[in-house]
């Protein structure tokens, strides 16, 4: 079955300007940031090529250009660019991506969100 293989990176961890409020925007904070991509590698691994597949280390130079680079209110928003960067590379059928703020401002661990997207949800529909 095509796209079945799933490469994952998990727990990139970053600093970034993300937030409502101009304090939170303030200084930069903790980020981190879990992909999980789903393809098909069946022909990176036949010639063991890695442009058959995704390149996880220009995912995670893309992925911290984003959150180090650029300052979202939501960590939604900021989830949802960091996906369709990953779905630009036309090898990738579907992204999870989980973005974290572990220092918060509340009695909590941490504030995450867990968003996914296909190829069909950005294939003709820019919502940016």
């Amino acid at each position: 079955m095509e796209g079945t293989d799933l490469i994952e990176v998990r727990g990139l961890k970053l600093q970034g300007r993300h937030g409502v409020t101009d304090e939170e925007r303030a200084d930069a904070q903790a980020i981190e940031v879990s992909l999980a991509v789903r393809l098909d590698t069946r022909e990176a691994a036949t010639f063991d090529d890695l442009s058959a597949t995704l390149d996880y280390a220009e995912a995670v130079t893309q992925v911290t250009k984003i959150v180090e680079g650029e300052s979202f209110h939501l960590i939604e928003t900021l989830a949802d660019h960091i996906a369709r960067q990953i779905l630009s590379s036309k090898r990738v059928l579907d992204v999870w991506v989980r973005v974290s703020k572990p220092d918060v401002a509340l009695p909590v661990d941490e504030v995450a969100v867990e968003i996914s997207r296909s190829r069909e949800d950005i294939d003709g529909v820019d919502r940016r």
